[in-house]
């Protein structure tokens, strides 16, 4: 079992993030019995009345692996030959708002929060008070909210439970096509919906629209968005006197192509041993590395695939067969040679270490690019590391940045989906729940607030976010989020195979491909009929 002894290190890392893009393990059960939630301070009064059976969420179930994704707080110094226990997480009661402040007769729509972003205390401070805002602005809908912390399985089983019980929620979010995938078909579409009320989808991106549809569903309108680029660490490329990457498609680097070539040899460069030997000489010692050039960080085993290229892991004429696409294929093998060969990567000792952040590798300032999403600004300090952005290289002259993307979608279940459009049609297009969320807008018009809003916290630093508006003409399509057959258990298998091949050298990257084919191929073939 040495390969996966430290998957519960890394899913338990990726618990916190602000966007919503994981999916859980395997459920756990579900308590029969829902739990009385108590009075919230702050924000609801301290003898809230009683909720309505149909919005109760059962009582959250314990659980060890947390799978949404963003910044670890502790993390192992280095690989051992057991399995490290990972503590019991506490998980806070749910949360369930009242009609309190709602007009006479309106009605009760019920917002689950909890498949992502939004579940963390200060987020549901402000989620009540947007909820009270929007509740005084009208007289159709009372907006509830029903939050379940999103630690390990509880928030999905919570909201599959309640599904099976005839007791929907109206609206999810902010979600992310991971949190869909794992209840796929079970989305409304939203495109009659936005017709019949006069909504206009056509003042959004046509690619933004598709990267919002899932299995070719438009389940939401595009809300927070979460582009990905290089963020890279100034100081570094100064003490090594290498130019910085370019902020443009198309621009050269020192004369050269900005491919993956090109970067492959910088990365190399700012690769550092303890006697200052970068990873290109003869004389570097790949034991004693003090700095790293490149890291991809946080992310599965599709999203290193994607590094290469968009792609799903099964024919997509036939979803029981599984097939790794031949770029994935070429980027598993980059990456490894990366780790074990190049090392301008670091495997999992080195990444899990003190030294290198315990996992959050580029807030160690060890790091001289590591390729992340707009939602990591929220875990490293911003003001005081010398940093930048800048856009992907290209891979046969295709220039990819995987997007991850949160919205709000509207159960089938619903039984007030109309008005549930009506208030989601309000949600996406509100600042203050962008500010809430940390996503870049889907309204152009309104992300100059956003960007002022993160160059205050990057001060005295210059941070080029035209980089990530340009990046975002760029989605990973397929997205490497998106629903494969029994959407738990082959996520798991992707998960623990980017653990396996960061802990594990001296592999055949073509044997190792095959098996993760067939070990899917089993799994996607034994999957439920959706």
């Amino acid at each position: 079992m040495k390969k996966y002894m430290t998957l519960a290190i890394i899913v338990a890392a990726l618990a916190l993030i602000v966007a919503g893009c994981g999916a859980p393990a395997a459920p756990t059960a579900v308590p029969a019995q829902p739990t009385a939630v108590p009075a919230q301070p702050t924000a609801v009064p301290a003898q809230p009345t009683a909720a309505p059976a149909a919005t109760q969420a059962p009582a959250p179930t314990e659980a060890p692996k947390p799978t949404e994704a963003p910044p670890p707080t502790e993390a192992p110094t280095a690989a051992s030959t057991e399995p490290t226990a990972v503590p019991t997480p506490t998980i806070p009661p749910p949360v369930l708002t009242t009609t309190e402040g709602c007009a006479p007769n309106s009605t009760p729509i019920v917002w689950f929060i909890g498949l992502g972003a939004g579940s963390q205390p200060n987020d549901v401070v402000k989620e009540k008070a947007w909820a009270d805002k929007y509740n005084k602005s009208q007289t159709e809908a009372c907006v509830i909210l029903n939050v379940v912390y999103n630690t390990g399985n509880n928030s999905y089983d919570a909201l599959r439970a309640m599904i099976a019980g005839g007791n929907a929620p109206d609206i999810v979010g902010p979600v992310g096509k991971a949190g869909r995938a794992s209840f796929q078909g079970s989305w409304a579409d939203i495109e009659p919906l936005a017709k019949a009320a006069g909504f206009d989808l056509s003042k959004y991106d046509p690619k933004l629209l598709d990267f919002t549809k899932d299995e070719g569903v438009l389940v939401g309108i595009p809300f927070a968005l979460f582009p990905s680029f290089i963020y890279y660490n100034k100081a570094l490329f100064d003490e090594a006197k290498l130019p910085y990457p370019p902020h443009k498609v198309g621009e050269k680097y020192d004369g050269k192509d900005w491919n993956i070539d090109t970067f492959t040899e910088l990365a190399q460069k700012l690769t550092v041993d303890g006697k200052g030997n970068d990873a290109t000489s003869p004389d570097f010692d790949p034991k004693d590395i003090k700095q790293f050039g490149f890291y991809e960080q946080w992310t599965d085993t599709r999203g290193i695939g994607t590094f290469f290229g968009g792609g799903l892991p099964y024919d997509p004429k036939n979803p029981k067969n599984a097939v790794i696409p031949d770029n994935w294929k070429a980027a598993f093998k980059w990456y490894y040679d990366g780790v074990w060969n190049k090392h301008f990567m670091p495997n999992s000792d080195y990444a899990n270490s003190d030294q290198f952040g315990k996992g959050n590798v580029f807030s160690s300032g060890n790091l001289a690019m590591s390729w992340v999403h707009t939602w990591y600004t929220c875990c490293f300090d911003l003001s005081k590391t010398s940093w930048d952005i800048a856009v992907m290289p290209t891979v046969n002259g295709v220039t990819t940045a995987k997007l991850h993307g949160d919205t709000f979608a509207i159960l089938k279940d619903s039984k007030h989906k109309d008005l549930a459009f009506k208030v989601l049609s309000a949600m996406v297009v509100d600042k203050d729940l962008y500010q809430i969320y940390g996503g870049m807008p889907a309204q152009v018009a309104d992300r100059p607030a956003f960007w002022a809003a993160l160059d205050e916290r990057a001060a005295p630093n210059k941070v080029d976010w035209t980089v990530a508006e340009e990046m975002l003409k760029y989605p990973d399509l397929p997205n490497h989020e998106a629903w494969m057959p029994d959407y738990a258990k082959s996520k798991d298998i992707m998960d623990k195979w980017r653990v396996f091949i960061d802990q594990t050298p001296g592999l055949d990257m073509d044997q190792e491909i095959a098996k993760l084919q067939a070990e899917l191929d089993a799994v996607f073939k034994a999957a439920p009929e959706q």
